[in-house]
């Protein structure tokens, strides 16, 4: 009994060495066929007529090269694969190629290119000038304002000047007025008219204007020559008079009021108002003289 135990023993010795000493591709063989006899892959290639096999748990290259009928090297070809290259769980292994059917594709039309709008661009609107406009006629009745039926006087030299410089001279032609001279920076201007020989002025002859940015400022010189009418009118200073309806220059939409300084003069109301006062200080002096009349000792 004690010599068949020891037998045992040394069968059972053999037995393990033998099992050590086998290849494990017989075993993942087995174990592939019996595990995963459900799991092989349809021969069904992808749009590029290529055929792929999903690497399992277990899989091997002989397992897969008997599973899917393709030899290992062919395997390895396809897949550019070395002896010294190993399979992971979830790899794609090619191990088909065949060439897909073709399908027939529906040719749409090519859109033809729509050339977009032209982009709005800002054009730079130009600033209205500014301008001083000049007039000179003939008063007939000396009130000193161009009325109906006075025509434009020829022959009268303007010249318009500001501190630094003369701006512009011109000469009437009796047709063509009023003549605008345009001022290209804002400020004050001096605008004085010749006079010819035997002329009396029924305004100013010699005005200061003050102009700012875009105004559009008209000055009227008028004047007489040969006997005074019959109604003569003592001129005022006015502000700006209007502009005329056709003007010789173009585009501008301005109208500035801009106060026309004219030569100083006594008015009527300065005279009125300097003999209330007078009147006022005799009747204060009479009333202190009295009182001091009446409380003397």
């Amino acid at each position: 009994m004690g010599r068949q135990k020891y037998i045992l023993v040394l069968l059972a010795a053999l037995l393990w060495l033998a099992l050590f000493f086998l290849p494990t591709d017989v075993f993942t063989h087995h174990a592939s066929r019996s595990t995963y006899a459900q799991a092989d892959p349809t021969a069904t290639p992808d749009a590029e007529g290529i055929i792929y096999y999903i690497v399992q748990p277990g899989d091997t290259l002989s397992a897969i090269a008997f599973r899917t009928g393709v030899p290992i090297e062919t395997i390895m070809t396809l897949n550019n694969m070395s002896d010294s290259d190993f399979i992971v769980v979830g790899d794609r292994l090619i191990v088909g190629i065949v060439t897909p059917e073709a399908v027939a594709t529906e040719i749409l039309p090519t859109p033809t290119a729509t050339r977009p709008p032209p982009t709005p661009t800002n054009t730079a609107v130009p600033a209205p000038p500014t301008l001083l406009c000049l007039t000179a006629f003939t008063d007939a009745n000396g009130n000193g304002q161009q009325d109906p039926g006075e025509p434009l006087q020829a022959a009268v030299a303007f010249t318009v000047f500001n501190r630094t410089a003369v701006v512009a001279n011109y000469v009437t032609d009796g047709l063509s007025e009023p003549y605008c001279v345009e001022i290209q920076t804002p400020g004050e201007y001096q605008v004085t008219r010749s006079v010819a020989p035997g002329e009396t002025l029924t305004t100013s002859g010699n005005r200061t204007v003050i102009i700012n940015q875009e105004d559009i400022v008209q000055l009227q010189f008028g004047g007489f020559t040969g006997l005074a009418p019959t109604a003569t009118a003592t001129p005022q200073p006015r502000p700006t008079e209007s502009l005329p309806e056709a003007l010789p220059v173009v585009g501008s939409n301005s109208s500035a009021e801009t106060a026309v300084q004219d030569e100083p003069g006594v008015s009527q109301a300065g005279l009125i108002w300097l003999g209330v006062v007078i009147i006022v200080g005799l009747l204060l002096t009479a009333l202190v003289a009295a009182i001091l009349y009446w409380r003397r000792p």
